[in-house]
């Protein structure tokens, strides 16, 4: 009788223990699944969406990222406005109740490009009022997963297709081909790079030490002394001019030479106003109607005399263009110069003297 007794309580163990681990495993998968606590008292809001794809009974809904409640259920609802196709119900602890508000929004989300689907609702601005127990919390749409896939497949066939090229462009540059394998491969393109980098430091060994203009320029100190030199006269050529000194300061600093250059400018604006109102000559000149037309009239008389003289016309015309006077003028002038110089040489042959005594 006592070893009967004492098998009943080795199984009474057994069950016991099993029922408190299956309990513990319960407990741990609830807390693992985002479950809010059995003893947390709760409220229901409702949330409509277009399509529940992806989401099941007790997924975690969350507040601004926190958990904060599961889904309760969801189904199709008879509205025809595709908007409201599917009413989700959340059950939401009661102390984050006064953080979902009017402007709060709802979204079914993602964990990943392949986890599993939850709602996230927004927090609410202080300013907006709480929603009721049992209302509605406005919904956006979110992120479809299949369209996310797709164009994650358009992604991997892209660069499936730039590492082809890639492998290409690196098969023709270990082959030698194109610019950048004949920069790679070429033996002559690296001599004569190597050739010119001889080159370029045996120029800055020259440099260095001196040699050829740049050299000295850069070495010597002479040429250093005189640009430092050269500067200092500078310096002082802009120290003077500051000061006032020499023609160039004066003509900067001199307050007589800008009133002068001031007073020029206003009388020469002065002069212009009296031209353009047609005072003094210049005014008449520039603004007399009757002046124009007789200088006019003038101009046409010199156009007409200077047409009769190119023409021949007249004493002078024929003096310009008659070629017979021309050479008596010439012969009678080359007659005076023979007389004047005969004269000189002897004048008493044409100068005569005579007395007579009475």
């Amino acid at each position: 009788m006592a070893q009967k007794k004492e098998i009943s309580w080795s199984q009474l163990r057994v069950g016991l223990t099993v029922a408190i681990s299956l309990l513990a495993l319960g407990i741990g998968i609830f807390f693992v699944g985002g479950q809010v606590g059995f003893l947390t008292r709760k409220y229901s809001l409702k949330a409509y969406f277009t399509d529940a794809s992806g989401l099941r009974g007790g997924a975690v809904v969350q507040l601004a990222g926190i958990p904060v409640g599961n889904v309760s259920k969801f189904q199709i609802t008879t509205s025809r406005d595709p908007n409201h196709a599917v009413e989700v119900v959340l059950k939401i602890s009661r102390k984050f109740e006064d953080q979902i508000r009017s402007d709060s929004i709802a979204s079914i989300e993602t964990a990943g490009l392949l986890g599993e689907s939850y709602v996230n609702i927004t927090r609410g601005t202080p300013g907006q009022t709480v929603i009721p127990r049992g209302g509605e919390v406005k919904t956006q749409g979110g992120a479809d997963i299949k369209q996310i896939v797709a164009n994650t497949n358009d992604v991997l066939v892209n660069l499936r297709a730039v590492s082809t090229q890639l492998g290409d462009v690196a098969h023709q540059i270990s082959s030698g081909q194109g610019s950048i394998g004949k920069l790679i491969y070429d033996q002559d393109l690296y001599n004569r790079m190597n050739h010119a980098t001889e080159s370029l430091q045996q120029i800055a060994t020259n440099l260095s030490q001196g040699q050829g203009t740049l050299g000295k320029l850069i070495t010597e100190d002479t040429t250093y002394n005189k640009l430092n030199a050269t500067l200092d006269r500078v310096n002082l050529l802009l120290d003077s001019v500051q000061n006032g000194k020499g023609s160039m300061g004066k003509l900067i600093n001199d307050p007589a030479l800008y009133d002068n250059l001031q007073s020029l400018v206003a009388k020469g604006t002065t002069l212009i106003d009296n031209v353009n109102q047609g005072q003094g000559t210049l005014g008449k000149l520039v603004t007399d109607q009757q002046l124009y037309n007789r200088m006019n009239d003038t101009v046409g008389n010199l156009n007409t005399i200077t047409g009769r003289i190119v023409k021949g016309q007249g004493t002078i015309g024929l003096l310009s263009t008659d070629k017979t006077l021309y050479n008596n003028l010439s012969a009678s002038a080359q007659s005076l110069r023979t007389f004047l110089t005969e004269f000189m040489k002897n004048p008493k042959k044409y100068l005569t003297l005579r007395l007579h005594v009475f």
